[in-house]
């Protein structure tokens, strides 16, 4: 009487060889209804252009301590897989009747529909991280959505390759969108489950009238400008000469130093004095009449000031200029 197997459990491979056209997909463990013996299946994928026909593997399988129970080869023959199909989850490698812990597998060779046999010992392993796990409750909608059943996972693009909802890894070595498992589509995916998170989201979100009213910040009173009373130009009792002009502003804080017995500066060369040229002109000199500094009026002693000192001033400081202009350049 034949014996049926149901699933005890299944777990599919934490690594891929990268650059083989042959994949390690999943380890399945089988309990017979009868026996109670445990079967256990491997899966493998074909990711290469051309018909597979044969495949030879060694194999490891451990108990729940980590103690070695068989170590084996099995080669599987008469196969047609064609490029993105799964096979050898039909043949049992090992029957045990004890619990398996883990399997080790080892891609040894595979033979291509040409007849030629290809070495799969130099293709290395690749770790893969984990695939992340999605809320129950968004991944039954992902699947109501989409119309699969057991998408369980976040799909994702990684650097080698890109998971599936179902946990199903692709290498970048298998072209297309198309998982090989479930059939589903990884860019149909994404779009669905991007539109979900986004919905809700959004219903998390208060609506605009339930949002609190925000508090400002009372506003400081405006104070009234202050107004200054003008001032006054209030003339100084030491000095009585009345100002040249009314409105004229006072400069009673300001002190001229008396400049009388100082030595004049002589005049530059090709200067004639106002006087000189007069003479020359009608030929006839005009006696000036001589006044006490004590006799004339103060304004005219400050504008007498101003033009005996303007001209050696701007001279210093034509000078000064005109040595820093030589010192930049």
């Amino acid at each position: 009487m034949e014996e049926n197997f149901d699933l005890l459990a299944q777990s599919r491979a934490n690594y891929y060889t990268k650059g083989s056209p042959i994949q390690f997909v999943k380890v399945e463990l089988l309990k017979g209804d009868q026996s109670g013996d445990i079967a256990v299946c491997l899966s493998f994928k074909n990711i290469s252009s051309q018909p597979v026909t044969g495949l030879l593997v060694e194999f490891k399988c451990k108990d729940r301590t980590g103690t070695v129970v068989c170590q084996d080869r099995f080669e599987y023959q008469g196969l047609n897989i064609a490029n993105g199909q799964i096979f050898g989850s039909d043949d049992a490698v090992y029957i045990s009747q004890s619990p398996v812990g883990s399997v080790e597998v080892d891609l040894l060779q595979a033979y291509l529909a040409d007849g030629t046999a290809l070495d799969l010992t130099g293709y290395v392993r690749t770790r893969l991280p984990a695939p992340k796990k999605l809320p129950e409750d968004l991944a039954r909608k992902l699947s109501e959505r989409t119309g699969k059943e057991g998408l369980q996972f976040v799909p994702q693009v990684l650097d080698q390759g890109w998971y599936c909802a179902c946990g199903a890894f692709h290498p970048r070595e298998e072209s297309g969108v198309w998982c090989s498992e479930c059939g589903s589509d990884r860019i149909l995916l994404q779009n669905t489950l991007s539109s979900m998170l986004q919905a809700a989201q959004t219903a998390q979100q208060p609506a605009a009238d339930q949002q609190p009213t925000r508090m400002v910040p009372p506003v400081r009173p405006e104070e009234p400008t202050r107004a200054v009373p003008p001032l006054r130009n209030q003339p100084d009792p030491s000095y009585d000469v009345p100002p040249l002009h009314p409105d004229e502003e006072d400069d009673a804080d300001m002190t001229l130093a008396d400049d009388r017995g100082r030595g004049r500066y002589p005049a530059p060369r090709g200067y004639k004095a106002a006087r000189d040229l007069y003479e020359e002109e009608d030929g006839y000199e005009e006696e000036y009449e001589e006044y006490d500094d004590e006799e004339m009026d103060p304004r005219d002693v400050i504008a007498e000031k101003i033009i005996r000192w303007a001209p050696p001033i701007t001279a210093v400081l034509c000078a000064i200029v005109a040595l820093i202009g030589f010192l930049l350049a």
